[in-house]
């Protein structure tokens, strides 16, 4: 017995052991992308287009990477969440700003990149779930499609040379034209992509709100009132029945319920990088996250 309890607790340390680095390694490939948000600048200004199209090829293939071990690892957390989605947004914006340098027209593309984060925040403000759709996801792979079109179009004497050199011809009259043109039609779908993700996300937290109004509603709808507010009948024999002992008593935990603490650091930190804990409350909103139940 006491051989098999010493081999069990091995194999739960060894597992814990595991389990911690295998964390921190999709979270490094995570982190990757927000270090490329920086290393993308230097690598279009001194190497140019065509180098910064490879480079956010290996950038972009890193949110598909993370999210796969994230998932096959059983590894998932708020950290890792909210890291992913701020640094897909980083490095796509940085990506737009260079590309908008060379064609104006991704200035519209970040300002609906912006917009949507704008609408995103305020749900999250409102205590709404903001968490991306499957519309938002295909947006973001036609993006990211578009940033790397883009790069290599502005590189197009060199993409050209590379293909005829593997003996590809077929697409050399498509990069015999205007660069800013061929971004402009690879630009074109993402816009229209781009509204119709932000009027989708704006009509999910719309429905959000209205049915956080309708549970406010109901839970207002039965509260009963106190008895010392009720007026004074001059009979101090007063008979409550113990269905209204029992409401009274719902209505005190649900008050005591709603009463927001917020967590400590401790359970702060354990709460962003807990799998069990991202697994349970993900679809909650994630201003939750900070307050104690």
């Amino acid at each position: 017995m006491e051989k098999e309890k010493f081999i069990k607790l091995e194999k739960e340390e060894k597992y814990g052991k595991n389990h911690v680095r295998n964390k921190v390694l999709v979270n490094l490939i995570t982190f990757i992308r927000s270090l490329g948000s920086i290393a993308i600048i230097p690598i279009y200004a001194t190497l140019g287009s065509f180098a910064a199209g490879l480079a956010t090829v290996g950038f972009f293939a890193t949110d598909f990477i993370d999210g796969q071990l994230a998932r096959r690892l059983h590894v998932e957390s708020f950290f890792g969440s909210l890291l992913d989605g701020l640094s897909d947004k980083a490095f796509g914006i940085i990506c737009l700003i260079l590309l908008s340098t060379v064609n104006p027209i991704f200035l519209s593309v970040i300002a609906l990149e912006l917009g949507i984060l704008a609408i995103n925040y305020k749900s999250i403000e409102r205590g709404n779930n903001a968490k991306s759709s499957i519309a938002g996801k295909a947006k973001t792979c036609l993006l990211a499609a578009t940033i790397v079109g883009s790069f290599f179009c502005h590189a197009a004497p060199t993409v050209k040379e590379i293909l005829n050199y593997i003996n590809v011809t077929s697409l050399n009259s498509l990069l015999e034209l205007n660069p800013k043109l061929l971004s402009t039609i690879l630009a074109i779908p993402t816009i229209g992509a781009s509204l119709y993700v932000a009027s989708d996300y704006k009509k999910i937290a719309t429905s959000q709100d209205v049915q956080r109004e309708q549970e406010k509603t109901i839970n207002k709808s039965s509260e009963i009132v106190p008895t010392d507010t009720l007026p004074d009948t001059g009979t101090e024999d007063v008979t409550i029945s113990l269905s209204e002992i029992e409401e009274k008593r719902k209505i005190l935990m649900r008050q005591k319920e709603e009463v927001k603490e917020l967590k400590s650091c401790e359970e702060l930190i354990h709460d962003l990088f807990d799998t069990d804990f991202y697994l349970e409350h993900r679809d909650d909103g994630i201003k939750k996250l900070f307050y104690k139940k």
